[in-house]
């Protein structure tokens, strides 16, 4: 399967953090056509894990699988029902939209109405709601008799194929899900004999990192390698710009280990492999924070997808920095350990 169907089908399955099983299961069914030698498992008391190889070194590949959404706090009355964030939800990209819930009796739609400009009061137009003035309006689904607290969404939105990038929601890291099975499947081309490599779908990254805290812990490899989602455009002046279809951005910074960082920068270099550079001189703001610092420490690196429209239900990706990065990976860890010599 290419790259933007893989994407496709990711970004449309509802995963909101810790309700990941719709996610899980299609990343199930895309790693058993990839291959019949690999192992799935539960890690993590949640997380989802794929094992590759039966080697000495174990590399662990971390990338999460939650979205941001919403959550119902309240139903008003039989049509109106209120929410409040899971994740990093602005308020204002909810507005004039369709929303779909999951439920016990199926999935349900709603809509975060706007009032027309030209009935809109002055004091209203300067302004945008916050979640205690946000109402789902549930009548164009038989109101909210079927709905309870608790229940959990997402923006309504399918992902399309525009000018060869793919624009959708949740790409913030069904992306990075995307990397860790293209890079299953080139590692298909490499004997890995010396190798165990396993894929970790965390849960839970987008309230607290909370899945690659316990699965770092649980495998506890000798490599990690984080893959998130960046910045595409807008970065400050005073930082090298980032952009989509010029390569994975591979992190620079206190987070990540130099050693193992410089061997991937010159993987990409011995095969030609397009990269970027990110400086991250604080906190990277991915699972590479925790996985770090887990046990006595894990050698830890990460690799960006650059990304426009960052937790909106319109951001974009170029499937062609995903294959990039899933290459850079495998051939990566090919060549891990065997100093010197290329694997071909």
């Amino acid at each position: 399967m290419k790259s933007k169907e893989m994407i496709k089908l990711l970004s449309d399955s509802i995963g909101v953090s810790m309700y990941e099983n719709e996610v899980k299961e299609k990343i199930i069914e895309i790693a058993k056509k990839i291959s019949n030698e690999i192992d799935i498992f539960d890690v993590g008391k949640g997380s989802l894990g794929i094992k590759y190889g039966d080697g000495n070194i174990k590399i662990a590949l971390f990338a999460h699988m939650d979205e941001i959404g919403i959550v119902i706090t309240k139903i008003v009355d039989e049509q109106f029902a209120m929410v409040h964030t899971i994740g990093g939800v602005d308020p204002r990209t909810l507005i004039s939209k369709r929303v779909k819930f999951k439920t016990k009796n199926g999935e349900k739609i709603g809509l975060v109405g706007m009032l027309a400009p030209h009935l809109q009061k002055e004091k209203h137009r300067n302004t945008s709601p916050d979640f205690d003035n946000l109402y789902i309006d549930f009548s164009i689904s038989n109101g909210t008799s079927d709905i309870e607290v608790g229940d959990v969404g997402v923006i309504d939105v399918k992902a399309e194929e525009l000018n060869n990038k793919i624009t959708g929601k949740a790409m913030d890291d069904r992306a990075g899900c995307v990397v860790l099975l293209k890079t299953l499947e080139y590692l298909k081309k490499f004997r890995i004999d010396d190798k165990t490599v396993y894929c970790l779908f965390n849960q839970g990254e987008e309230i607290g990192l909370k899945g690659a805290k316990r699965t770092s812990y649980e495998i506890n490899p000798e490599i990690g390698i984080v893959v998130d989602v960046t910045f595409g455009s807008d970065t400050p002046s005073h930082f090298e710009k980032i952009e989509m279809g010029k390569g994975p951005a591979i992190a620079l910074g206190p987070t990540m280990n130099n050693d193992v960082t410089e061997k991937i920068i010159e993987a990409a270099k011995n095969y030609n492999i397009k990269y970027q550079l990110e400086p991250l001189p604080i906190r990277s703001g991915t699972e590479a924070d925790i996985v770090q610092i887990v046990r006595s420490g894990i050698k830890t690196i990460g690799i960006s997808i650059p990304i426009l429209n960052m937790h909106s239900s319109v951001e974009v990706v170029d499937p062609s920095d995903i294959d990039e990065a899933a290459r850079l990976i495998a051939q990566f860890i090919a060549d891990y350990g065997k100093e010197g010599e290329a694997n071909e």
